[in-house]
């Protein structure tokens, strides 16, 4: 009997209401050789793969390789234009089979190695124009889309396709996954977090590749740097806000890009030693970021370590400044928190706003457990749907205990999210809690707080401490700190100020 190997592609979903799905392309083929006695050796499918060109084909690439180390007579395809839409690519493709003996056969077209190639050609010819006029027609419906305030491109991850058809497609906040994209954003705005944090957090919460792998650094990067996130959407270099529901703010959006953008400054390392002021302490005479280590104490009085910071450039280049023990630095930070109060009318709007918070996230918690809820849902039918294949032996053991390792690993993470979910009621009210204490009283509040919340305080006030021989010299407030303080909701007692000194110049 003669051999043969089959190729099919379609390439969308348009295609496939046409009758070019992949499974009528198989049936014909298969009734095509069975009617003139060819025996299929392998059936290469590239479903879902442009038809523009062979490069990316990756199913066809294989077909031509298997023709050069395993020759067969012919190869059946259902259609020049699931073949070939170049007339390049057809032609050199053709004349190689022609060249090797081996027949070309479209079930709908007839035997095309057969006389000369002017006919094959001819198709080829107009399958290409098709390509290129549909090309221009996606073109300028993704052109017309992107007017009308939707994003041509496929949403990103927190997000989901819904209605119409090819470019017709808009999208909705993904139920599931929505929240959990926000939740990312509010972790990395804190600085608290590194990229690897995350990746390991979206990890257990099934936010992984298509693989199943952890989502890439550069992949939670690319997350967090998109503005489609705050409703912006581009296209060819122009941007608007789109009509798409956005999953976060504006300014949380800023903020992990001030975030991004300060890390060498602000993101919490794991060290040793991990140094309170690290990051805010610059010096006053060369301007240098100030650092911190241990030193032994050789005092007999006083065995052990003493914790410093300083200048790098100290003694180096002309720089006169001087060592400063932490625990003295950060006493006189404690002083600076001292002369800060909010105003009343400040308080009482982060009040209201603290029960805006609360009823916000009693929706969101309902939203989200509804969707890890179907999601779980989801899983316990396919592991339901994989231990019936076990038992009625069309799946083997080994297959079967991978994915349902998988499933079950999958359902625990989402038990844990639903336990988590439980007690995140208790933890937003102890945050707004630590904020209300915040607002009424600005330095105990601070002196009373972990290292880690310290820093955002320091974070939401300072934007730069100057040091200058052993004493705070001057203090940089936050663009943030400007504006209360500019509209009076921050009461700074009159010690804040500098004094000057004859010369005109601030001193400590």
């Amino acid at each position: 009997m003669k051999t043969c190997y089959a190729y099919i592609r379609v390439s969308t979903d348009e295609q496939k209401n046409k009758g070019y799905s992949p499974d009528n392309q198989i049936r014909q083929v298969r009734d095509y050789t069975e009617l003139h006695e060819y025996r299929i050796k392998k059936i290469f499918d590239d479903s879902g793969r442009s038809g523009r060109s062979t490069e990316h084909r990756y199913e066809l690439q294989s077909l031509l390789s298997a023709v050069d180390s395993n020759p067969v007579d012919a190869v059946i395809i259902y259609k020049i234009d699931r073949f070939a839409r170049n007339v390049g690519d057809f032609d050199r493709i053709y004349k190689n089979f022609k060249t090797k003996g081996i027949k070309l056969i479209s079930v709908t077209e007839g035997d095309l190695t057969e006389g000369n190639s002017l006919i094959p050609n001819i198709f080829a010819s107009v399958a290409q124009w098709e390509s290129e006029a549909n090309s221009l027609r996606t073109k300028d419906a993704l052109a017309q889309k992107f007017e009308e305030g939707w994003q041509p491109t496929p949403p990103p991850i927190g997000y989901r396709t819904v209605g119409g058809e090819r470019e017709k497609k808009t999208c909705e906040p993904d139920t599931y996954t929505a929240p959990i994209i926000k939740e990312l954003f509010k972790m990395y705005s804190t600085g608290n977090y590194s990229i690897l944090a995350l990746q390991d957090w979206l990890s257990q919460k099934n936010i992984v590749s298509k693989n199943g792998t952890g989502l890439g650094h550069s992949v939670i990067c690319n997350i967090l740097n998109n503005p489609f996130y705050y409703g912006l959407i581009r296209w060819h270099g122009e941007s608007k806000i789109g009509k798409h529901k956005p999953i976060i703010d504006k300014s949380l959006y800023e903020t992990c890009q001030y975030i991004l953008a300060k890390h060498r400054s602000f993101l919490i390392r794991k060290r040793v030693h991990d140094y309170l002021l690290r990051g805010f302490i610059f010096c006053h005479y060369c301007g240098q970021r100030y650092t911190a280590e241990p030193h032994p104490n050789h005092s007999v009085n006083k065995p052990g370590v003493i914790h410093y910071y300083h200048c790098p450039k100290r003694e180096r280049n002309g720089c006169p400044s001087k060592y400063i023990e932490a625990d003295t630095l950060e006493k006189q930070i404690e002083e600076e928190f001292k002369k800060l109060q909010f105003s009343e009318e400040f308080i009482e709007a982060v009040i209201r706003k603290a029960k805006e918070i609360i009823a916000q996230n009693r929706r969101e918690k309902s939203s989200v457990m509804r969707g890890i809820i179907n999601q779980k849902n989801a899983l316990e039918n396919k592991r339901n749907t994989l231990e019936d294949a076990l038992l009625d032996g069309t799946i083997d053991r080994e297959t079967f205990k991978r994915r349902h390792n998988a499933l079950q690993q999958q359902l625990i993470n989402l038990d844990n999210q639903i336990t988590e979910f439980d007690n995140q009621g208790k933890i937003d009210i102890d945050l707004i809690e630590e904020v209300l204490a915040f607002t009424r009283d600005i330095y105990q509040t601070y002196i009373e707080a972990p290292d880690y919340l310290k820093r955002h305080y320091l974070r939401f006030f300072f934007e730069k401490v100057i040091v200058k021989d052993k004493k705070i010299y001057k203090v940089i407030p936050t663009p943030i700190f400007k504006i209360l303080k500019n509209r009076h909701e921050i009461i700074i007692r009159k010690n804040w100020l500098p004094r000057v000194d004859s010369n005109h110049e601030p001193t400590a």
